[in-house]
């Protein structure tokens, strides 16, 4: 069995801040493959997505004959794997995907050489620990994730939809921490009014599904307001109303009853809109933990999903204050 070290990186470019799993190298003997011009430019594209030869000799302008010499080459090093086999215009494509897209190279893995494991908080830039404090300490989850019930709840009698959105929000979460304290997921039904959590909280979705986010709603700068039987996002900052319904909030807060704990609140006027807000903490990072521009002591954000592509799936956010 081939045991692969991977090693949690993070790093800033161009004002956007990254976090990647690295594979753990002690020699440059695997990557050789990559000194070829050619080859390097295919593995490029294979760590952009899975794709099959013909694809990419006819994206790259190569033979085809070329393409799999150095795909072969690739998978023989470890850097590439076939992912499926598909049938294309008669014959059976193989797809292939790069296995890791980074790497670091520690020429001594003994206890002897590597300094004690500081975390990824203290590698973390610095504004991004400050947004993500005290949700995230000494590289720990520290947060409630609340989500609404599936069930029938709350003075509206809704049903929420957001759990799978729950998901993606903790796989980015666990990018940056390198623990977490369990149980961290509760339904808005589990917890009492927010004045009996001393917790910090990250609540998702509006207050229609989410009686957490019902509660949370009168103590933030942009909040959801009911006008005439229909739900706008009104935000104070700004003096805008929004009404489109794949737009979205982000904003962070002291918790009003307990002073060293912070609430995330990342809702919609619909699912759309939590989808996008959502996408756009994990896209667009480095703009959401930046102040309001209309109100600098305002770390809030409204944002609208778009789907660029036409596929009926939100894929890109545009942030609207």
């Amino acid at each position: 069995m081939v045991v692969r070290l991977l090693a949690r990186l993070s790093f800033q470019k161009d004002n956007r801040y990254f976090v990647c799993d690295a594979e753990v190298l002690e020699s440059t003997e695997k990557l050789k493959p990559l000194l070829n011009e050619k080859c390097w430019l295919i593995f490029k594209e294979l760590s952009k997505k899975e794709s099959y030869p013909a694809d990419i000799a006819k994206k790259l302008g190569l033979q085809q004959q070329e393409v799999y010499y150095y795909i072969n080459k690739l998978k023989n090093a470890g850097l590439v794997k076939l992912t499926k086999r598909e049938e294309k215009r008669g014959g059976l494509a193989k797809y292939y995907k790069a296995n890791v897209s980074c790497f670091a190279f520690v020429p001594q893995l003994d206890s002897a050489s590597i300094s004690k494991l500081q975390g990824m908080e203290k590698g973390m830039p610095k504004p991004l620990q400050e947004f993500f404090h005290p949700f995230i300490e000494n590289n720990e989850l520290n947060a409630k994730i609340v989500v609404g019930a599936p069930d029938s709840h709350g003075v509206f009698k809704a049903r929420a939809r957001d759990a799978h959105i729950a998901t993606e929000l903790a796989g980015f979460l666990g990018t940056l921490c390198r623990s977490i304290r369990y149980p961290y997921v509760f339904l808005d039904t589990m917890l009492p009014h927010i004045s009996k959590v001393n917790d910090n909280i990250i609540v998702i979705g509006g207050p229609i599904t989410n009686k957490t986010s019902a509660e949370v709603n009168e103590h933030l700068s942009i909040r959801f307001e009911q006008k005439n039987a229909h739900w706008l996002i009104i935000s104070e900052n700004s003096e805008k109303e929004y009404t489109e319904d794949a737009v979205g909030i982000i904003e962070k807060i002291k918790h009003p009853y307990f002073e060293d704990k912070a609430i995330l609140f990342i809702a919609g006027k619909r699912n759309a809109g939590t989808k996008a807000a959502v996408l756009a903490l994990i896209q667009n990072t480095e703009e959401i933990i930046k102040p309001n521009r209309f109100n600098k002591r305002s770390c809030a954000h409204v944002v609208e999903g778009l789907d660029l592509d036409s596929d009926g799936l939100i894929d890109h956010v545009e942030i609207l204050e």
